[in-house]
């Protein structure tokens, strides 16, 4: 680290903690809204970080400023002294948030992943930045049309609003600095800003400030090696899967949230794997609801982002270890794996339709295997290694669903929709699917 590194670090911090007592006396001033405020501190803390590839001479300055700045937040959570001088400006909001503490880590994890490339370094901030905040204040100032999400309520409207502002910022840096034709310019724009618009609307207590810099990093250094068409597919088929998952909404006991999670699903699974790899979590969405007793209703949609994610998470262990390792064997495990799943959510709808609870494992392990497993044999030709495959997977499926079921504490019957009883689901299931891969 050089003379001009340190000088440029004093810089930084004393620019971030001038700006923390200004916003402070403003807020003393003029009564300034609390979210106001933390989106002031988020728009004047991104500019700083975007001109980290321009002070910096090094990654040493850049992780030394991050970790001096949690250092100086964390000290504003707990420190009496720190409190009394710098809180009531990204502490002052009535949800429970650790994104001011999020930000320097993606910063320099950001940092790290780009190797001196401008591009992937400052588009992800802009992006974080700017829309990021824009669907903030406007869901709060327009936002009518609700929907429920973790830890907070957000909105379409503030949805849309990040949509165009994460469009605008992604194309804009990329005609002016970028080498992409008009048309994949286009593409690229429109396809980054509709996926980090997803992960915005299932990110919770400040997990934005990792989800959406990551996710334009990835999809950014990713389609801008990409030709015409197959950024006009993967636009194409992101917009289909989300505009059918929210019609189909209604059927399903999913949260507002955890609708666009699963179409975030759907779409990863697809892009990351191909057509085959898109069956077994379609026909898990498709399906368990037909196992539900009775009409959806309002109350009925209990089931949140943590479902979604425990349901896809085992699955997609598999899936990029395919992609990194090019195994389609994989495949067994992951449909293994979405078939346990859909047993254990068809028996919590089933187990008061029969007199006893054997009688209602029985066939939800039963009619989940064969919704699985039956696709399954088909795409892998119907050979007899894909039968065996799937007598292995229906007695591996009652185990899991056996060792679930008798972990897992019931309330009034049914398992409860926590999240620590989804964290529980998906380590069975991966269990069960790492000793099925052994096979």
């Amino acid at each position: 680290m050089t003379l001009r590194d340190a000088l440029a670090m004093g810089a930084v911090l004393a620019c971030a903690l001038g700006m923390l007592l200004l916003l402070r006396l403003y807020r003393k001033l003029a009564g300034a809204d609390g979210e106001w405020l933390r989106k002031l501190a988020h728009i004047g803390t991104g500019l700083i970080s975007i001109t980290f590839p321009w002070i910096f001479s090094s990654r040493v300055p850049v992780f030394l400023t991050c970790g001096l700045s949690i250092v100086l937040l964390v000290a504003m959570r707990s420190m009496p002294l720190a409190r009394r001088y710098l809180s009531g400006v990204v502490d002052d909001v009535s949800r429970k948030s650790w994104g001011e503490l999020y930000f320097p880590l993606s910063v320099a994890l950001l940092y790290q992943l780009a190797h001196g490339n401008k591009l992937l370094y400052t588009v992800p901030l802009v992006v974080l930045t700017l829309a990021d905040t824009v669907a903030a204040l406007t869901g709060a100032e327009y936002g009518k049309h609700g929907y429920a999400s973790s830890g907070a309520r957000k909105s379409i409207e503030g949805s849309i609003a990040f949509f165009c502002a994460a469009f605008f910022s992604v194309n804009v840096a990329l005609v002016i600095f970028a080498d992409a034709g008009r048309i994949e310019t286009l593409l690229i724009s429109l396809d980054i800003a509709l996926i980090v618009m997803l992960l915005e609307a299932i990110a919770w207590r400040g997990l934005d400030n990792v989800f959406i810099p990551l996710g334009v990093f990835i999809l950014l250094r990713l389609y801008l090696a990409m030709p015409l068409v197959e950024l006009w597919n993967r636009f194409r088929v992101a917009a289909l899967l989300v505009l059918f998952v929210t019609a189909y909404g209604r059927k399903t006991t999913l949260q507002g949230s955890a609708l666009l999670a699963a179409a975030l699903v759907l779409y990863v699974s697809w892009a990351v794997g191909g057509w085959q790899w898109l069956v077994s979590p379609a026909i898990l969405f498709l399906t368990y609801t037909l196992f539900f007793p009775g009409k959806i209703s309002e109350s009925d949609r209990t089931h949140s982002v943590y479902a979604v994610l425990s349901v896809a998470s085992v699955g997609f262990v598999w899936l990029f270890l395919f992609r990194i390792w090019q195994k389609p064997g994989f495949l067994f495990p992951y449909t293994l794996a979405f078939a346990i799943h859909l047993a254990v959510i068809a028996w919590n709808f089933l187990y008061s339709r029969f007199s006893s609870a054997l009688a209602g494992a029985v066939v939800s392990v039963l009619a989940s295997w064969a919704l699985m497993f039956g696709p399954y044999i088909l795409i892998e030709g119907g050979s007899s290694a894909p039968l065996l495959q799937a007598a292995v997977a229906l007695a591996i499926s009652g185990l899991a669903f056996a060792g679930f079921y008798l972990s897992e504490p019931r309330e009034q019957g049914t398992f409860p929709t926590s999240s620590v009883r989804w964290l529980r689901q998906a380590c069975i299931v991966f269990i069960a699917t790492v000793a099925a891969r052994w096979f």
